[in-house]
């Protein structure tokens, strides 16, 4: 079983600190509904050494992030907390989740070497509609809600692209349209454990 669910959030962003917050509380509800344990890593507590501290002996677990990235590291404030070849290291054996821009291209590829349980990322720019956020917040988050509520890591890839589809079939503008299915066409996921629960 996963020992923990661990959620970063660069809630302190300008100009998407909301977005990301409000995916952290997305997951953190459902965690708690399911009777997981949670840390919530927010951006004063963003730092590679912190980072480290909660992940370097950790083993089988979650970890989600929601904040700015690029495609060998994950930022918060300009500052690395996760870097590729540094401490992507420490979630070899953990379900990672994130949705954060261009990480696939570099970080994903360091996963893809290593045995990762999972990984779900996006390897182009990601946005966000800040007049649709809910609909942008379940899309975002729907994978990792799935698998936190029992179902198995093919499922919840399963579940994550039929939450795009879901919602590309509601967008009525444009604009909101174009933004989910550029989103949709960059998530990439490596699953070398199909078939895990959070609950094995």
């Amino acid at each position: 079983m996963n020992s923990s669910i661990y959620i970063a959030c660069d809630n302190e962003d300008q100009e998407l600190g909301h977005f990301f917050q409000s995916c952290h509380d997305k997951i953190r509800d459902v965690a708690v509904a399911n009777d997981f344990q949670y840390e919530s890593l927010t951006s004063q507590h963003l730092t590679k050494e912190n980072i480290n501290k909660h992940t370097s002996g950790a083993g089988d677990y979650v970890f989600a992030a929601f904040s700015h990235a690029n495609d060998d590291a994950f930022v918060c404030g300009g500052n690395t907390y996760i870097g590729g070849n540094d401490n992507v290291k420490n979630f070899y054996s953990s379900i990672f989740y994130s949705f954060a821009c261009y990480t696939a291209n570099g970080i994903g590829k360091e996963f893809e070497k290593a045995y990762v349980l999972g990984y779900f990322g996006y390897n182009n720019e990601v946005t966000v509609v800040p007049a649709c956020e809910e609909m942008f917040v379940e899309c975002a988050t729907r994978g990792l809600v799935s698998y936190i509520e029992g179902k198995t890591l093919e499922e919840a890839v399963s579940d994550l692209i039929a939450e795009y589809d879901r919602c590309l079939s509601q967008a009525k503008v444009n604009l909101i349209y174009a933004s989910l299915l550029k989103n949709k066409q960059a998530l990439v996921t490596i699953i070398n454990a199909g078939n895990k629960t959070i609950n094995d």
